[in-house]
This record gives C-alpha cells, sequence and structure tokens, in this order.
C-alpha cells in the first residue's frame, strides 16, 4: 500500500484542512513556503520536498511539525488518497502524522 510522494497526492491530500493540524505555527509557517512555490515558474529551483509539506504522511511518515495535536478529530480516512490506497486495511488507518 505504498503511496507516492507526488504533485497529485499532495493536491488530494487533506493533511492541511486537518483539525489535528489546524492551530499548529509550524505548518501555517509551511503552507505560506507552499504558496510560495506553487506561485513560481516551472523551472524554479523550488521543489516540494518532504520537508516542505505538512501532509501526505502516508508517504513520509510522521509528520515534521512538532506542534500539532493528536487529541483533535483525524480527517484520514476521508481523505481521497487514503480511499484510494485502501488505506484502511493497513496496520496503522489513521493519524498517520503521529506514526510512523
Amino acid at each position: 500500500m505504498e503511496v507516492d510522494f507526488s504533485m497529485e497526492n499532495i493536491r488530494r491530500c487533506l493533511c492541511l484542512d486537518c483539525p489535528v493540524q489546524r492551530k499548529s505555527r509550524c505548518v501555517a509557517d509551511k503552507k505560506r513556503i507552499m504558496l510560495l512555490i506553487t506561485q513560481q515558474d516551472l523551472d524554479s529551483a523550488m521543489r516540494m520536498d518532504t520537508d516542505r509539506v505538512p501532509g501526505v504522511y502516508c508517504s513520509t511518515g510522521r509528520a515534521i511539525c512538532t506542534d500539532i495535536d493528536p487529541h483533535e478529530e483525524c480527517l484520514c480516512s476521508e481523505c481521497e488518497v487514503w480511499v484510494e490506497h485502501r488505506l484502511g486495511d493497513a496496520e496503522i488507518s489513521e493519524y498517520f502524522c503521529i506514526r510512523d
């Protein structure tokens, strides 16, 4: 059930809207970086690297931001990426952001 770290999955990922990340200053800062990257030309040296994207944790593993709130509701099971890759059948089926 490997999930690619790709622009397509980044776009479809719900992590940026997840209540777990809603109050995170780190996530807010990374969202700004992502916005800057998406506004660059295609030839730009800036890329969507895993250390810049606060999401697609089903691909990258644990969140890079440490100020997320695991007590909030997780949206993994509502995500297109989660459904497409049948991640509900995985050993870890939700809260990919806090587990490796």
